[in-house]
């Protein structure tokens, strides 16, 4: 190949590898609750996502034993817009729990899912 082709390939292939950056969604990487795990407490609801989120458009929400819990406004984590802080208001009884959560990441891409955890004190 010739110099000119072997640049010609490498800037289309940064072109490619950088559009699929560029076009990503805030996925959720870890939760606390962990995701199916088991606690004897929670008093927040945490979560990590791959890129920045808006709290103010992002929703979480959490059912019980005893249908829907209530909780605190979303937040994030001070300097760590990819960290998503939501305060339980009550402690939780024993149980199972689901998690359902809807982000907006800060570049107006919207992503949403679901996870369980069990409350055994």
């Amino acid at each position: 190949m010739t110099r000119i082709s072997i640049t010609i390939l490498a800037v289309l292939f940064s072109f490619v590898c950088g559009a699929t950056t560029a076009f990503a969604h805030a996925q959720l990487e870890k939760a606390t609750p962990a995701v199916g795990g088991t606690v004897a407490s929670a008093s927040e609801i945490r979560l990590e996502f791959s890129e920045g989120v808006e709290a103010k458009f992002s929703k979480v929400s959490l059912s019980g034993p005893g249908g829907a819990v209530a909780l605190g406004a979303a937040k994030t984590e001070s300097g760590n817009q990819a960290v998503l802080i939501v305060p339980i208001a009550k402690p939780l009884a024993a149980g199972d729990y689901k998690v359902h959560w809807q982000a907006v990441s800060v570049d107006t891409h919207h992503t949403q899912g679901t996870f369980d955890f069990t409350v055994k004190p």
